[in-house]
């Protein structure tokens, strides 16, 4: 997958990165763009209550489809393997790319698990001074009838884990996913080649190695 791949290559280079939010495959931009289109640009600065609701509620959904997103990744490793997790620690960089976390705030625990949101400098220091803490590179793809998240998970200073793909069916009147099918490749000991991708989630159950 080129995609994998390139992304790979930059988390190599980085070892620390953001949530990204990408372009959908119509080629419009996605509600994690839009987002941050309205809420950044001068030009389109809310200028009445009705806007600002619209804005607030387009967050709203983002902050939802995010969280949930992150509850099935957490309920996912310890379906897979019992890995339980105390603290999940995301970067959020701000560069003014396309790949710029989203302009929500995350919950302060999902699933049992606290969330922390921590700027890469931050999580380049952590990281060197407590090797335990897990990072997590989220990638979010969100369209009008499906969107896909991409967990790549770093620990000890920086070494790539493993990756999750987990895929949903969007619900376009509600702020509701549906789960399709989570994926999972292990980078554990790995040198050149490409782990072997397995389905752990389908046909609403978990399947695969565990």
């Amino acid at each position: 997958m080129n995609r994998h791949k390139f992304l790979i290559q930059v988390l190599i280079w980085t070892i620390f990165i953001g949530s990204t939010a990408c372009l959908n495959n119509k080629g419009e931009k996605s509600l994690t763009d839009k987002s941050i289109d309205d809420s950044s640009s001068p030009a389109s600065q809310p200028t009445n209550s009705a806007v600002t609701d619209s804005l607030n509620q387009q967050n709203d959904k983002l902050k939802n489809f995010y969280t949930q997103a992150i509850a099935e990744f957490i309920k996912a490793a310890y379906n897979k393997d019992k890995t339980a997790f105390d603290t999940l620690y995301f970067i959020k960089h701000v560069y003014g790319k396309p790949d710029d976390f989203p302009d929500i705030d995350l919950p302060e625990t999902i699933e049992k698990t606290q969330i922390r949101l921590i700027d890469p400098e931050i999580g380049q220091k952590m990281g060197a001074e407590r090797k335990s803490l897990v990072y997590v590179n989220l990638m979010g793809w969100i369209d009008n009838d499906k969107a896909e998240f991409i967990f790549v998970i770093f620990k000890n200073g920086g070494e790539h884990q493993y990756d999750y793909y987990i895929n949903f069916d969007t619900k376009p009147l509600t702020n509701y996913l549906e789960l399709d099918k989570i994926e999972f490749e292990n980078y554990l000991h790995l040198e050149k080649q490409k782990p072997k991708r397995i389905t752990i989630y389908a046909d609403g159950k978990y399947v695969g190695d565990k």
